[in-house]
């Protein structure tokens, strides 16, 4: 797992910038490894359990995903790490193929992109410290200081509301600790993500309070005019689900199959 603090925001453009060299070919000209299409996907990889680096190896749902839906096809996943807000303009950049980083299927997205058939749902919640017991719905998140990804429905939401002050963060260990020290009074994220960080950093002060705000379809991003890469992704996806794979990484990574 990366905390990413301070200068580490640098190092991830770097990163970033030499994972986009090094995969430009497969979008460019569907580069082949071994006689097989290669298909770079791409995603934030900070928002366990659907992406999350471990040492130099990323892993997760939607890790585990690319590779069943590429062997499916016939092909072989590569999978690629930047910022969450790169993702669409590297997509419609031909530098990667397609982003599957737990993205949200919204309408300003879809006049950008192209969405393959959902693979997940998600409900967006918010964090707050335990001691906190006035926020228990959406209408108390006006007037308040609110933590949320860059670019994500939380953080759209919650500028939204009347008096309320947005910090977006890159990363999210970041904003669970402002939030720990006082700095925001609100986290927003997905709920299996919020839940992750919360076991796993031993964030015992902080608790997610059990309201659904939103409840969104998670798909794979691709460009819209890769019309073949979407219907042979849709019919891969289908297999998996038909087959029984889904169900295992369902399973495996959120302890329920969908």
């Amino acid at each position: 797992m990366k905390w990413k603090k301070g200068a580490a925001l640098l190092l991830g453009a770097m990163l970033t910038v030499g994972l986009i060299a090094g995969c430009g070919n497969s979008a460019d000209n569907g580069g082949k490894t071994d006689g097989k299409k290669v298909i770079t996907f791409a995603a934030e990889t900070t928002y366990p359990p659907f992406e999350y680096a471990e040492g130099d190896k990323y892993k997760g749902f939607d890790v585990d995903l690319s590779n069943a839906l590429a062997k499916e096809m016939g092909a072989e996943a590569k999978f690629v790490s930047m910022g969450f807000d790169a993702l669409i303009p590297a997509l419609q950049g031909k530098q990667i193929d397609a982003i599957a980083s737990g993205l949200v299927i919204t309408k300003e997205r879809e006049e950008k992109i192209a969405f393959t058939d959902p693979y997940y749902e998600v409900s967006l919640m918010m964090v707050v410290r335990k001691d906190e017991n006035n926020i228990k719905s959406e209408a108390d998140i006006a007037g308040k200081t609110v933590a949320a990804q860059i670019g994500t429905t939380g953080a759209m939401l919650a500028k939204e509301k009347p008096g309320t002050t947005v910090k977006e963060f890159d990363s999210i260990p970041n904003m669970l600790q402002d939030l720990q020290n006082g700095n925001v009074q609100i986290v927003m994220l997905d709920e299996p993500v919020a839940r992750y960080y919360i076991q796993k950093m031993n964030m015992d002060d902080l608790k997610v309070v059990d309201i659904g705000l939103q409840h969104h379809k998670v798909a794979i991003g691709l460009r819209k005019d890769d019309k073949q890469l979407l219907a042979d992704m849709n019919k891969a996806l289908a297999k998996l689900k038909e087959n029984g794979e889904y169900d295992k990484l369902t399973k495996k990574w959120f302890g329920t199959s969908k």
